[in-house]
């Protein structure tokens, strides 16, 4: 599964356009007075400035970075002023059941960014770290109120299969490649603790199925573009 297109609402619309454009380098494909498009290799991360300046959202956001550039990534966060977080083991976290490396910080709206490398992937890169080795978007956090429920609705409509997790207080649907992170909204994210926040949120993927645009606000709902 591909993500093609994220959509999240933003409280601090002027300092995540400067975060992402110009901290992280990410080329600007599309502006407006109350969004903005962000290209990040194959996928595109829209800002859209919240409707209501008190509003609150928290994401957690994913992306793919070559097999063998973890390291390099931290050193090139480091040199942008970027503070990873860390915990008693440090600040790159081993995945062993998803055979994947990575590591997190939070943009300006603290959300919660991790760079992942899946070393079941053959896309090593030799070169310099740069904002061009972010290669996708490859997952985005679901929080819901039952995951199960939420498990079964995109079976049932967009043809993903669980890749990872129990199926009642995670589960990782898609592959690799793109993942919706469906969570119980009482479980504490990883690895910073901070209880999930249901935020709107609109996701275009492309699966083997079909194209199709998931909308998640107070509910997880899901539409097919003809």
């Amino acid at each position: 599964m591909k993500i093609q297109q994220l959509t999240i609402n933003t409280r601090h619309f002027a300092e995540m356009k400067q975060f992402y454009a110009e901290k992280l380098g990410l080329p600007v494909a599309d502006e407006q007075p109350d969004r903005v498009t962000i290209q990040a290799g194959g996928s595109q991360l829209i800002l859209q400035k919240a409707a209501a300046p008190g509003e609150k959202s928290m994401y957690h956001i994913a992306f793919t970075i070559p097999t063998n550039q973890l390291g390099a990534a931290k050193k090139w966060a480091a040199q942008r002023g970027i503070s990873l977080f860390r915990d008693q083991d440090g600040d790159q976290f081993h995945f062993g059941n998803w055979n994947a490396d990575a590591l997190y910080f939070y943009d300006p709206d603290e959300n919660l960014i991790e760079f992942i490398a899946h070393h079941s992937f053959d896309n090593a890169e030799n070169e310099d770290f740069t904002s061009s080795q972010l290669l996708r978007i490859s997952e985005i956090g679901l929080p819901v109120d039952e995951v199960a429920a939420a498990v079964e609705q995109i079976q049932t409509t967009l043809g993903l299969s669980m890749w990872s997790g129990d199926g009642r207080q995670f589960a990782a649907m898609g592959d690799a490649e793109g993942l919706l992170i469906v969570v119980d909204r009482e479980r504490p994210w990883f690895p910073d603790g901070r209880a999930p926040i249901v935020s709107g949120t609109r996701v275009v993927i492309q699966s083997a199925r079909q194209r199709a645009a998931i909308a998640a606000g107070r509910s997880v709902r899901y539409s097919v573009p003809g």
